[in-house]
């Protein structure tokens, strides 16, 4: 994913695993919902973005 994503021109891409997401935005759930397992981002701007 990050290859294609780089090959693509996105140089900066970075991966965000859905465990870390779940961690940082589920974890003091009192109704223990979670997301789904198979939910990962990509990160990516084109090297020309400038913030």
């Amino acid at each position: 994913m990050l290859t294609l994503a780089r090959e693509a021109g996105f140089d900066g891409a970075q991966h965000v695993a859905g465990t870390s997401l779940a961690e940082r935005y589920f974890a003091d759930r009192s109704d223990g919902l979670r997301p789904s397992s198979g939910e990962d981002l990509l990160v990516a701007l084109p090297e020309s973005f400038v913030m």
